[in-house]
């Protein structure tokens, strides 16, 4: 059966998402990273791989908007998103950000603390370090100059492992085809919405439950950004070693981390 992508209208604006398991289960919302196309063309697998979390959650995968206008950054992704949480009628959930989708996650516990049960951190940032910043401006000139290829295997370099992506490559790069000039313009913008991203000073208004999950080898935002995270917060954390930053789509016991940590914070209320 395929997944049935919905449809939210957000004050002019489209946002896509889907989601899976009882209805009368605790919300877990899943925001992706950065990615030039939608994870909504990879519903089934993704319904597949996090079956297990369907047990005892109902489980929400946010998309972005549809149309990113010019400017569109790290807080308006955040906004956008508590709106998606009010139009679903979700009302209060966990937050698992991956990446970029992290990111979002902590400007949506500054703004809506009462909408946020806990945290899940997977590889991300709470301000962008300055080790990141060629790395994207080199993303963003591949993106500009619609090098599809270059750009699929400049990603992937970054954020597999080497043994992953020398494993995976060719279809780490097919799934970068059929990248519309919508995708492009939205990646670029996204990109450009993330540099000046910054909520370090202000990790201690956070108050709900936190867990980062990390790796050692991340060369995408590196495992500093993580640990700082961690160091600040005082929460709870995990790092792998010898994965990069995509081990949440690498290491195979990922989302027992997962389950472990929401299972605690269930316990303690």
């Amino acid at each position: 059966m395929s997944t049935e992508i919905r449809t939210l209208i957000l004050d002019r604006r489209t946002m896509d998402y889907f989601c899976f398991g009882d209805e009368s289960n605790e919300k877990l919302v899943v925001l992706p990273g950065l990615s030039l196309k939608s994870v909504m063309g990879s519903a089934d697998a993704i319904v597949s791989v996090y079956a297990p979390m369907a047990e005892k959650y109902q489980v929400y995968f946010f998309d972005r908007i549809r149309k990113f206008p010019k400017g569109y950054d790290i807080s308006a992704m955040a906004e956008d998103t508590l709106a998606a949480f009010e139009k679903a009628s979700i009302g209060k959930a966990h937050v698992m950000g991956v990446s970029q989708g992290g990111m979002i996650a902590l400007l949506m516990a500054l703004k809506k603390p009462e909408a946020i049960s806990s945290l899940i951190l997977c590889s991300s940032a709470s301000r962008i370090p300055e080790s990141s910043k060629a790395g994207f401006a080199n993303w963003k000139k591949l993106a500009e100059e619609r090098d599809l290829r270059k750009l699929s295997e400049a990603f992937g370099e970054a954020v597999y492992s080497p043994s992953f992506y020398a494993q995976y490559k060719e279809l780490i790069i097919a799934a970068s085809q059929g990248a519309t000039e919508s995708d492009f313009t939205n990646f670029i913008i996204s990109l450009e919405g993330t540099a000046d991203f910054d909520v370090f000073e202000r990790l201690n208004e956070i108050k709900c439950p936190v867990s980062v999950i990390a790796a050692g080898e991340d060369r995408v935002l590196g495992v500093h950004s993580s640990l700082e995270i961690v160091r600040k917060l005082g929460c709870a954390s995990y790092i792998y070693e010898g994965y990069g930053h995509g081990v949440y789509d690498e290491a195979p016991d990922y989302l027992e981390h997962v389950k472990a940590f929401l299972a605690d914070v269930k316990q303690k209320v």
